[in-house]
């Protein structure tokens, strides 16, 4: 039985990559390669909302974080928003190049609003954070935070604002100028439809001068700068990644990115209706839920049975829950291929599997 790939981890978008594979594999130091990797840039710009400096490198989005967090100064303070496991990887990844490191914490289940602003801003001052960092997507629980509001805590505070958009570009709005954020990373292998393995990180000037400490030969911040003013990547790239980007800040762009958002809100809307209709529960907070990832909270920790039966029996590939009470949680991940059609389909299927016991 051929498996349908629904997981969160990473797109699975065979098709629209077998297109590209003709195209050529350019020399990594050819004026050709240099002008691809312009356009790409200027493409995330607009995408980003923002004229930051675009670096793009051959890395999980993990890696990409810990690239950008920390070429920091070792004695900065930081402070990390922390509501799902992504929020705690960030944690953890300043944990080990920081010594003062603090969290903000909010439910599992509950985004960042207006409401923490003030909160949040004075666990910042109390903490003399330098850096304050935030996801803006947290796929764990499937919410989006309110990035300007950790912004304009920032801000207040006159802390750089870091933001995890891993799994954000290319699935929700991102206004990186608006929410006054230094510097954003994020990954092609998701809302973006690219083949794993690329990331690229938004920087402003301001990010960029603090960011100055060279604690990796292969993660070297300023070296990424370096290269991206000569149009460069620092290591050889996988084309048909930058050419699958290409391809996806096209689809965005040229349909216009409130229209294209919109379809992707309809499409989910019709996922989860299909999902409450099988008396299941969409989990995480109503008002803030992902375009492109649907929690499901089950009515007991039996995750695993469900996915190998999903599997099996549907040959419905789907995510578990990850981080706090992983068993509880069923992930899906309709990413921007995905017509409403199948993912309204998808949700009949999993509702019958309840009814199938």
């Amino acid at each position: 039985m051929p498996y349908r790939n629904y997981s969160p981890a990473a797109a699975d978008a065979r098709d629209l990559w077998r297109r590209l594979l003709d195209r050529p594999q350019l020399y990594p130091r050819d004026p050709e390669f240099s002008s691809l990797i312009r356009t790409v840039a200027d493409g995330l710009r607009e995408l980003c909302g923002s004229p930051a400096k675009v670096l793009l490198l051959t890395s999980p989005g993990t890696g990409a974080l810990e690239c950008a967090l920390a070429a920091l100064p070792s004695d900065t303070r930081v402070l990390v928003v922390r509501n799902g496991h992504f929020g705690d990887r960030l944690h953890q990844i300043a944990r080990r190049h920081f010594a003062a490191v603090s969290a903000y914490d909010i439910p599992f289940g509950k985004a960042l609003t207006p409401d923490n602003e003030a909160d949040l801003s004075r666990a910042a001052g109390e903490s003399r954070a330098g850096a304050l960092v935030c996801v803006h997507l947290e796929t764990s629980s499937t919410v989006i935070n309110d990035v300007a509001a950790a912004g304009r805590a920032a801000r207040e505070t006159g802390a750089l604002l870091l933001v995890d958009g891993v799994s954000s570009a290319g699935a929700a709005p991102v206004t990186l100028d608006a929410w006054g954020a230094d510097a954003f990373v994020a990954s092609g292998y998701k809302a973006l439809l690219c083949p794993a393995g690329l990331s690229f990180i938004l920087a402003s000037e301001r990010y960029l001068s603090a960011a100055t400490r060279k604690w990796s030969y292969s993660y070297d911040l300023p070296r990424l700068a370096s290269a991206a003013d000569r149009g460069q990547f620092l290591w050889v790239p996988n084309v048909l990644n930058l050419y699958a980007l290409e391809a996806a800040l096209e689809r965005i762009l040229g349909a216009g990115q409130e229209a294209y958002f919109r379809d992707l809100e309809a499409r989910s809307a019709r996922l989860r209706q299909a999902l409450r209709d099988g008396g299941l529960e969409v989990f995480g907070d109503p008002a803030r839920l992902s375009p492109c990832f649907t929690a499901v909270k089950l009515r007991e920790p039996n995750a695993d049975l469900w996915l190998s039966r999903l599997k099996a029996d549907h040959g419905l590939v789907l995510g578990k829950g990850i981080g706090e009470g992983a068993d509880w949680y069923l992930r899906i991940g309709h990413y921007p291929h995905r017509s409403g059609e199948e993912v309204e389909e998808v949700g009949r299927e999993v509702g019958r599997m309840k009814d199938e016991g």
